[in-house]
Order: structure tokens, then C-alpha cells, then sequence
């Protein structure tokens, strides 16, 4: 039988941000890993694909490649390996553990100065850590700010254990699915330009936004493959009767027509002062830099590609995987 493949679509023929990384990388990766392993959060076998298999440290590099200050990029490497050891750690706990959970991590983020009891999950010793880190480095405003986003994140966190406790999909429609998505991706650390830029209101930025993602595409294999409905190509594929490709295929789309809006906004400010202006060039190529290190991340980790199913390597073609079991038709 002949084995069913996907073709990835390749959407970042027409993105003009590069590949861009962080000289602290080599440095400061080593130090987050050795802070993970300290806490005693991940076994040392999970542990171990945080390193060369996943590599978030990498990712940091690439989204954050901007951050001169080698503080400001530890703290923005901490923070994308926190974002993924919750999901990780949270991932086959019930609704209950996951809102306690939330309630520790959100105590150590907020009360960084009293010292976690000994006997507590070292989730609230891992965002206590944080906290005292990120507020050497950031402005009350910006920790404020993440806090907010992050207990939305948390939030949206609880609702899919909730989901999984009661075996339900709830997010199987396109306009439902992406308010689920705007709450559970919204965790966002970037320097005082950006947070300048933030203050100048959203009016600015109102036609740039989207919430078409990159990793919809890149781990839709792997999702599909564990019947996980958070992808907004299993989502198309539900909602309006699509075979795998041609959900993959018109989420593509979907996702080129609106990066091709992200880069007419770019070049459509309204009128402003230069000094506005500036800033509000600076937040869309944060944004730019964004899009390009969670995409070409995504590529290359085996989180969603094995080794030797690299689609880089592959023509953009890989085998599609199995669900139970059972192969895909």
C-alpha cells in the first residue's frame, strides 16, 4: 500500500524578514537549561529534548535576536521554555490540577519575594524565579502587562483540560476556534519600544492583526495525529468537509493573504510624527521577526518532525501520520 503524504505549502516565498539570531544564544541557553533542571520540573528524559530535538533556546534566538541586553534575552528564554514546560507538564492533568496549577504559577509571578513552600509543585518556584529575574530587566508597566496576558493564558490552558475531561471539542468552528487562539497566545515580551508603541493605542495597528499562525501548518501532522481540535487546519477540515491537504492547502492561503495585509499595513501608516512613526516601524518588524523565528523554528524542530521526515529536506513533503492506529484516508 502506498504510504499518504502531505505537501506543505510554502508560505514565506514572499516574507521579507530574515533569519536573524542572538550572539547570546551559546551562552545563555545553557544557563535556562540548568536553571529548568535545578527545579526538578521535567524528568531528565523530558529534559533532554529541550535541548538539540526541540531546542526553545533556539527559538529565543531567533525571535528575540533584536534583545542587545544579554539579561533581557535570558528573560525572553526563560519565558518561551516556561510557556512550553506548562503545556508540557499540564498536558494529562484534569481541569482541577491545571486552575491549581494556574493559581500557583500566578502567586510566584506576582509575589516574587516570599520564598515558595517546600512541599509545592515547583511551578511556583519556576514563575517565582522568573518574576525576580524579569523585574531586574523590566519596567513595572511591561510586568504588569505580561501578567495580565499570561493569566488569559493560563486561563485558556484550564479550558482545554476542561475540554479533556469531558472528552468534548468545543472550539470546531473557524470564528470560536480563533477567539480560543486570540486568549491562549497573547504572552508576548519585547523591549521599551514596543511597549512605547503599545501606549499609542491600537488604531495604529488595528489592520495588521491576524490570528492565522504558522505552527497551525508546521504541527498539524502531529495534532491531527492525536486527534488534538486546537489547529485551525483540523478545524477547516471539520467545519467545512475538507480532505487533510486541502484543509492544509487553503489554511496556506488563508495564511498568505494575511501576511500580504501585515505588509500593506506596514507600508499604509496614517499620518503621525516621525517620532511615532519610528516606533510603530519598530513594533511591526518586532512582529516580522516574530512570524519568521516561529516558522522557520517550527521547520526544523522535532517536536513536529521526526529526523528523518524534515521537510526542508523533503521537497516540503512529508508522510502523513497515523491516528490510532489507523492510517489517514
Amino acid at each position: 500500500m502506498t504510504a499518504l503524504v502531505l505537501r506543505l505549502p510554502d508560505i514565506h516565498k514572499r516574507w521579507p524578514f530574515p533569519i536573524v539570531y542572538s550572539r547570546w544564544e551559546d551562552t545563555v541557553s545553557p544557563e535556562t537549561l540548568a536553571w529548568l533542571e535545578s527545579l526538578s520540573i521535567l524528568s531528565a528524559a523530558h529534559l533532554r529534548k529541550y535541548h538539540e530535538p526541540v531546542n526553545f533556546c533556539h527559538l529565543t534566538s531567533m525571535a528575540y535576536a533584536h534583545f542587545a541586553d544579554r539579561e533581557q534575552f535570558r528573560v525572553a528564554c526563560d519565558m518561551l521554555n516556561i510557556l512550553f514546560v506548562v503545556d508540557d507538564i499540564t498536558d494529562n492533568m484534569s481541569a482541577a490540577e491545571v486552575r491549581q496549577m494556574s493559581v500557583i504559577s500566578l502567586e510566584g509571578l506576582r509575589d516574587w519575594e516570599t520564598p515558595r513552600p517546600s512541599m509545592e509543585h515547583p511551578v511556583g518556584e519556576l514563575h517565582r524565579s522568573f518574576s525576580e529575574r524579569f523585574r531586574g530587566v523590566a519596567s513595572s508597566y511591561l510586568v504588569d502587562r505580561f501578567i495580565t496576558n499570561y493569566e488569559l493564558h493560563l486561563k485558556a490552558v484550564v479550558d482545554e483540560a476542561d475540554e479533556r475531561d469531558r472528552n468534548v471539542a468545543q472550539y470546531q468552528c473557524a470564528s470560536t476556534y480563533f477567539l480560543y487562539r486570540t486568549k491562549s497566545r497573547r504572552v508576548f515580551l519585547n523591549d521599551a519600544r514596543v511597549v512605547r508603541v503599545e501606549r499609542l493605542g491600537n488604531d495604529l495597528l488595528q489592520s495588521a492583526i491576524t490570528n492565522v499562525d504558522s505552527q497551525d501548518i508546521v504541527s498539524f501532522n502531529v495534532e491531527q495525529a492525536r486527534n488534538a481540535p486546537h489547529n485551525a487546519v483540523i478545524v477547516v477540515m471539520h467545519e467545512w468537509g475538507l480532505s487533510a491537504q486541502d484543509a492544509l492547502d487553503f489554511v496556506g492561503r488563508w495564511y498568505c493573504e494575511a501576511a500580504e495585509e501585515f505588509l500593506e499595513a506596514m507600508q499604509d501608516l496614517p499620518p503621525c510624527s516621525v517620532t511615532i512613526r519610528t516606533r510603530v516601524k519598530a513594533y511591526f518588524h518586532a512582529i516580522g521577526t516574530w512570524v519568521t523565528s516561529n516558522y522557520e523554528w517550527g521547520l526544523r524542530t522535532r517536536r513536529y518532525f521526526p529526523a528523518d521526515h524534515k521537510p526542508l529536506e523533503n521537497g516540503w513533503v512529508v508522510p502523513l501520520l497515523e491516528v490510532d492506529g489507523e492510517t489517514q484516508t
